[in-house]
């Protein structure tokens, strides 16, 4: 036998022991909670050239191709509509990541790709790799379902640290490139796909979500995160019509008169009819990533937004913009340019054709576009006769105007190395292209404040106004570890809006339970662990089903010695999430702070059966098998551990206890 299928065999043998010695299941857990068993679906046709897509229509737009094929075959050849799926091909391959010693293998067999991650000190995972993130066009990201000893998936999703550059072939992920690399550890969660999908991932039938939040119109939660299913990929359906026109099956219905119509209704907003700020807003949900976002306002589907989307959805933006810029930072720079603030009207179909890619449409086109507003063409621009693109850019033209090529960088952008792309701010004078070392932030020391494209800019001038922009600062702050300032904003925002409420557009920030969790956790760091205990509170009575803020107030209650209060918000969380090993866990404590070793140790094999990847969990269940005399039990649960991460301080010492070999 390999010494992996004896590892499977030990993990399996110690798992019906556990459950047979200590009684841990919950009397409504099904066997097996925490692995969904599924499989992946049917390999799906290869949209991603215009002669397969015409193969290939999805079935969320069958309808729409009889009344419009030409649009649909040419958006079908764009890499939108190829934004997601299962896996496109074999993969086979091997990166090492020489700062860390971490190998990463990639290994096609019997029709699957399996990612073999092995750690610089001897620790062993493995992934099913289950789908893609992107059409390839420039990146493709890879996706892994997480396995267990027995090489099961557990429906957890995880990116993986490889990823396949147009131009490159196999690459660091940039969460590889990282001082602390996460490796077979970042997690893919509905955020992530937000942008990739129309569909909801929490209604995937692999989901670990709830029904739905407590207050009316919050949304699904998954918890974990990443539960997803394994079949996620192959499942959700990659951006359609939906994604720009909202909801065209509507649409569909008036136009067929199943649904009454009245005046010059279509069933769906006309994006050209929109004025030009609300058409941005539909490219803004996704060309628009800043340091991050808070939805303040439940998500009012895809398509044109009855809200303003900047005030919904906040997003975080540097107050210096620097001469360089974020790969999906298209609507943020655009904002900078003189020609967007001058005219007023400009959006993203001024010059892109929605439903073609760059690629297709041609630099000559984009010049075009120049020359709708800058009618006198050659006369117009400053630029002297001797003077070349070559001699302002570096490189040579690609038209014979060269507008875009004289005024539109192309470079690598600061958070995705070894690309090119266009940064969206035009100027007179552009910087020459750089190579630059890859950061996640645009500005890593300076300050943040919400994106505004001038329609916010009264309200956020108002004393409410600065407050709830404080506020927001905090938040963004906090998530890219800046504390400290995140904290002294807090109390900013605390202050100001004590006596100036946001003015009408802004949605109150102490309304959104996210926002709560957030200064929840701001709180705590600052070790004020009373305010943030009741910050957590203030988010689950907003919301009781936000997973992470039930499990932050039960562990603060639990570093109190409230274990009754502890117990209370676990028991809720496992009714809520019974996939989620979280609840087990915070139960063993309980139960270790009591001195019930034989409780703690049946809620730690539970949270293990619910995710058998922690490495900090097998140990901390073994030592507890080592005070309970159950040494055989023991040596297997820390071998697990060993075989996971065997550097871990104390794990040598508890195995030679163990007897384990």
């Amino acid at each position: 036998m390999s010494p992996r299928a004896a590892a499977a065999v030990a993990w399996l043998t110690l798992l019906a022991a556990l459950l047979a010695a200590c009684d841990t299941r919950a009397p409504d857990a099904p066997s097996g909670a925490g692995s969904d068993g599924s499989r992946p679906g049917a390999q799906l046709a290869d949209t991603r050239t215009a002669a397969a897509a015409a193969r290939q229509i999805p079935a969320a737009m069958q309808a729409c191709v009889a009344c419009h094929r030409r649009i649909v075959a040419s958006y079908l050849a764009h890499g939108m509509s190829d934004s997601l799926g299962p896996l496109d091909g074999p993969l086979a391959g091997s990166l090492e990541n020489v700062a860390t010693g971490n190998r990463y293998d990639l290994v096609t067999a019997d029709g699957a790709t399996r990612l073999i991650g092995t750690a610089a000190d001897g620790g062993w995972r493995q992934q099913r790799i289950v789908g893609r993130i992107g059409a390839g066009v420039m990146d493709t990201s890879f996706v892994g379902a997480e396995t267990d000893p027995t090489g099961a998936t557990t429906g957890r999703l995880f990116f993986a640290p490889v990823e396949r550059l147009a131009r490159h072939g196999l690459q660091p992920a940039p969460f590889e490139r990282d001082a602390q690399p996460a490796g077979l550890d970042q997690p893919v969660t509905a955020d992530c796909l937000q942008c990739h999908t129309t569909a909801d991932p929490a209604r995937l039938p692999g989901a670990g979500a709830t029904a739905g939040g407590a207050a009316p119109g919050t949304q699904r939660r998954i918890y974990p995160a990443n539960l997803l299913g394994a079949d996620a990929l192959a499942t959700l359906p990659a951006l359609g019509c939906d994604a720009c026109h909202g909801d065209t099956a509507r649409h569909v219905d008036v136009m067929l008169e199943r649904l009454p119509s009245g005046g010059n209704d279509i069933g769906l907003q006309r994006l050209s009819e929109l004025p030009a700020a609300a058409q941005r807003d539909v490219c803004a949900r996704c060309h628009l990533e800043g340091e991050g976002h808070l939805q303040l306002l439940p998500p009012d589907g895809y398509g044109p937004c009855a809200e303003v989307l900047h005030a919904a959805r906040p997003v975080l933006v540097p107050q210096r913009p620097g001469d360089d810029f974020r790969f999906v930072g298209q609507v943020e720079r655009l904002a900078l340019s003189a020609c967007f603030r001058a005219s007023g009207k400009l959006t993203c179909t001024s010059c892109h054709a929605p439903h073609e890619g760059v690629a297709a449409q041609g630099p000559a086109s984009f010049d075009r576009a120049c020359l709708r507003c800058h009618s006198g063409g050659r006369a117009d621009c400053s630029r002297e006769d001797p003077l070349r693109v070559i001699d302002v850019t570096g490189e040579e033209a690609r038209t014979p105007d060269g507008c875009v090529d004289c005024h539109v960088r192309r470079s690598q952008p600061f958070d995705l190395p070894l690309l090119r792309t266009a940064d969206h701010f035009v100027r007179r004078r552009i910087p020459r292209p750089a190579e630059l070392p890859m950061r996640h932030s645009a500005d890593p020391q300076g300050a943040l404040q919400p994106f505004d494209d001038g329609r916010l800019a009264g309200a956020l001038a108002t004393p409410g106004g600065r407050a709830w922009s404080a506020g927001l600062a905090a938040a963004g702050l906090f998530r890219v570890g800046r504390t400290a300032e995140a904290a002294a904003l807090l109390e900013e925002w605390s202050a100001g809006q004590a006596t100036a409420e946001p003015p009408p557009g802004l949605p109150p920030l102490e309304r959104s339970a996210d926002f709560a969790h957030l200064r929840g956790l701001i709180l705590e760091a600052a070790g004020r662990a009373g305010e943030a205990s009741a910050a957590y509170g203030h988010a689950l009575e907003l919301d009781a089903a936000l997973p992470e803020a039930r499990v932050n107030r039960a562990a603060l209650s639990l570093a109190s010695d409230r274990a009754a209060d502890a117990l209370a918000d676990a028991a809720l969380l496992a009714q809520l999430y019974p996939r989620s090993e979280m609840a087990w866990k915070l139960r063993a404590r309980a139960a270790a702070q009591a001195g019930n070793q034989p409780a703690a140790a049946a809620a730690l094999s539970a949270a293990t059966e619910r995710w058998g990847s922690d490495p900090a969990t097998w140990h901390e269940l073994g030592r507890l098998l080592l005070r309970l005399h159950k040494r055989e039990l023991a040596a297997a649960a820390l071998g697990i551990a060993a075989r996971l991460a065997p550097s871990r301080p104390g794990l040598a010492e508890d195995l030679l206890a163990a007897g384990a070999r």
